[in-house]
């Protein structure tokens, strides 16, 4: 059995992408780690770092993982482009996909491992993700949104695990995942209608860490800008990537999105 882990990433801490890859070395055997910003991301640029590649890289090396860095000479339309393309990459030759953001960190032993070998019937696999709070801030400096700050405190069980079935990607918004399942396609998370597979939770202990909190004042401030505009590009087009014709970009940096 191979467990890849999806690392959708830019403009990111070192440390940060160093404790994110080594924690998923805790269920995943490789990772595929792909760069790039999104058109109407404030500041974007189509690559990152070298020092964070380099974070990246020593990380996987250190836990004995394999590792693909893919940086794009491209802005993504959005996030959903860029998951899509990631999901894609990420699914050649592996049996399960974990997808991680950099402010995630996995905590698990090895019978989460274990489940996924002998999970039959099971195409994905929800566990727990806790958002530490952060108190030395206000609410408006250590939160991009709104959902952010209800959530800190909190466990919420969110899919993380898929299996890595044919056509898996992103449609219309960057949490709903299909695919096709027997010829059919099939909704792994969210969606606008059709046949929805279930949802499993892991079963054993398993809990990723959410530490969007805790990311620095910049990265807040330019995320919310960017979460801003993106409701708007929702609410005329009923998706979230950039599209011709689309209005430029409008970031407001003060109101916290819903």
């Amino acid at each position: 059995m191979i467990v890849t882990g999806a690392l959708c990433w830019w403009n990111e801490l070192p440390e940060d992408l160093d404790r994110c890859v080594r924690g998923l070395a805790s269920i995943a055997d490789r990772v595929v780690a792909l760069d790039g910003a999104y058109a109407r991301y404030p500041t974007a640029t189509p690559r990152s770092s070298e020092a964070e590649c380099d974070a990246i890289r020593k990380a996987a090396s250190d836990m004995g993982m394999d590792c693909m860095i893919l940086q794009p000479d491209h802005l993504w339309a959005g996030q959903v482009q860029k998951r899509s393309a990631l999901l894609s990459l990420a699914s050649i030759g592996t049996d399960w996909i974990a997808t991680v953001d950099a402010d995630h960190i996995i905590t698990t032993g090895t019978e989460a491992r274990r489940y996924l070998e002998r999970a039959t019937g099971v195409d994905v696999i929800s566990v727990p993700f806790w958002t530490p709070p952060n108190p030395d801030r206000t609410p408006s400096e250590r939160s991009a949104g709104l959902w952010h700050e209800q959530q800190a405190g909190y466990t919420f069980d969110i899919p993380q695990l898929y299996r890595a079935l044919p056509g898996l990607r992103v449609e219309k918004r960057h949490w709903w995942y299909s695919a096709y399942k027997n010829g059919q396609k099939v909704w792994l998370w969210g969606g606008d209608g059709g046949p929805a597979l279930p949802i499993v939770r892991m079963p054993a202990d398993y809990l990723v860490e959410h530490r969007c909190l805790y990311r620095t004042p910049e990265q807040i401030r330019v995320s919310r800008g960017f979460l801003n505009d993106r409701e708007k590009v929702v609410d005329l087009t009923g998706q979230e990537d950039d599209q011709p014709g689309l209005f430029a970009p409008q970031w407001d940096y003060e109101r916290m999105p819903a």
